[in-house]
């Protein structure tokens, strides 16, 4: 963004890995228009991850077209964010997609081992949570904090 400080890689790595911020993901429909779904995500090796359960419409509508947009930013002054477009995958590997499920629960709930943490796990463990992995083609940043 012209004008506005932006991210180095680590800075961006970090605000991505340690945030818990939603995601806005971007999707196009059977219809060809565009769907915005808030999600919970994870970080790791430059991709990013989110789970939904089976046959949602974002897992349906990325079955389809494998090309998404997504969004990550503050709500409150000094804004930053990151927003970019990537290829979007549904992880079938059972062993990689149950940390990864892990993961996002324990950043947003604290806990994996009772209550909705735990129903959550366990849903990736049968097949109807699933994990989709997000390849990003390229980031957009800004930061200005960085302007004080």
């Amino acid at each position: 963004m012209p004008g506005v400080p932006g991210m180095n890689k680590p800075e961006i790595e970090r605000y991505l890995a340690d945030g818990k911020l939603l995601m806005r993901l971007g999707t196009v429909d059977g219809n060809g228009d565009p769907q915005i779904h808030p999600v919970w995500y994870h970080y790791a090796n430059d991709r990013l991850y989110l789970m939904t359960r089976n046959g949602t419409r974002k897992a349906e509508n990325i079955k389809r077209k494998s090309t998404v947009y997504f969004s990550i930013d503050t709500e409150a002054m000094p804004y930053s964010g990151l927003k970019g477009k990537g290829m979007a995958r549904i992880v079938k590997e059972t062993g990689k997609a149950l940390p990864i499920v892990e993961g996002i629960v324990t950043k947003y709930l604290g806990y994996t081992k009772s209550g909705l943490g735990k129903r959550m796990v366990d849903a990736a463990r049968s097949g109807s949570e699933i994990v989709i992995e997000i390849i990003p083609s390229y980031y957009s940043v800004w930061d200005y904090g960085k302007m004080t």
